[in-house]
């Protein structure tokens, strides 16, 4: 099944790239369940657990799941350059009409209204109701008081949980979101636009004049007359995120590269000794193995070209410091005890592929 996004000339003229400081911070704790947390989202979530209101917490992650595919749209205002401050986007967000929100609880939520315009994109109504989800107490608690009250509120805990949690990091955060907009846009002016599209992340492909997504369910969008809109986020895994609603430009939030910079073992914070050991790219990648990774994530991650991630991973695999293990068509790195000491970090398995069956040394 597939969203798909027909895409005229007049469609990519009006397309734009946007940094969105809510898309941003709701990215991040979507992926707070994670086993493994990449550095930079450690220190994220870490921070909020120390620095941000409690009730804060419990409502955001009652709103924004780490197990299912939908958050309601309210909390990710359409990204445009006015919502790069956290607090001009929870302003929108605060301003959100009543129906609006409604709509999109009915969306997520088991047992509210079904929205027949949503219900048609699945096989059945049953089938939809299946894929929505229970709505967690601390919504409904603050749902009582009214869908205004509940935008309200949501608001001021976006501006909570971004002060504690990304702002003392932010400027980075910025530059490095920059720096990716410059490059997809370099690489949309060299090799066009379904080049561009098709290095976005998993799941999204150019083809044959539309940007298609797949997803579980079918939708063509045919009202993205103003374009589309592209955010980068370093808080996306290698899947892209997808967001429309009717009349607005539809929305992929992909992953940015070059997040490498904000993992906080860069060859500048690092080990001396051992950068002059094994060099900085490989100190780097080594540093990046807190979890498996396969090369395509690494080469975007460190804003490198795949093939030098693969050269300096082979030399790191023959020194017995990182291993390879195969997963279907894909295949995972992870970092052995030995590579882990050299770090100065605690042992343990960082990242379990399971019975993979190891790559082996050649």
């Amino acid at each position: 099944m597939t969203v798909r996004i027909p895409v005229s000339a007049d469609t990519l003229g009006r397309s734009r790239f946007a940094i969105c400081a809510a898309t941003e911070t709701v990215s991040g704790i979507r992926r707070r369940a994670l086993r493994l947390q990449p550095a930079h989202l450690r220190r994220r979530l870490d921070r909020a657990a120390t620095g941000a209101d409690p009730r804060s917490l419990e409502l955001l992650h009652g709103l924004i799941p780490h197990d299912h595919p939908y958050t309601p749209d309210f909390l990710t205002p359409s990204p445009g350059s006015a919502l790069v401050s956290v607090e001009r986007a929870a302003d929108v967000v605060r301003r959100t009409p009543p129906d609006e929100v409604d709509h999109h609880l009915d969306i997520a939520f088991r047992g509210r209204a079904v929205r027949p315009e949503v219900a048609d994109a699945f096989p059945s109504t049953a089938a939809y109701e299946r894929w929505r989800r229970p709505m967690p107490p601390p919504v409904a608690d603050a749902l009582r008081a009214g869908p205004a009250a509940l935008a309200s509120r949501v608001a001021d805990a976006l501006v909570d949980y971004f002060t504690a949690a990304l702002a003392p990091e932010w400027d980075a955060i910025r530059a490095v979101l920059e720096d990716d907009v410059s490059h997809r846009a370099e690489k949309m002016a060299g090799l066009g636009a379904g080049a561009m599209i098709d290095d976005l992340g998993d799941g999204v492909r150019w083809r044959d004049g539309e940007i298609r997504v797949a997803r579980p369910y079918d939708v063509v969008v045919d009202w993205a007359t103003d374009g589309f809109v592209l955010v980068p986020s370093t808080a996306v895994d290698a899947q892209v995120l997808f967001s429309a609603e009717r009349p607005r430009p539809p929305v992929l939030t992909y992953p940015a590269r070059g997040v490498s910079r904000l993992w906080g073992s860069s060859p500048e914070q690092g080990d001396d000794a051992l950068r002059e050991l094994i060099g900085d790219t490989r100190a780097l990648l080594l540093a990046g193995l807190d979890e498996p990774r396969s090369t395509w994530e690494l080469s975007r991650d460190m804003a490198l070209a795949p093939a030098t991630v693969s050269y300096h991973l082979g030399i790191l695999r023959r020194a017995r410091l990182v291993r390879g293990r195969r997963r279907r068509r894909v295949v995972l790195y992870q970092r052995c005890p030995l590579g882990t000491r050299l770090l100065g970090r605690e042992e343990g398995d960082p990242g379990d592929l399971g019975d993979l069956g190891d790559l082996g040394e050649n």
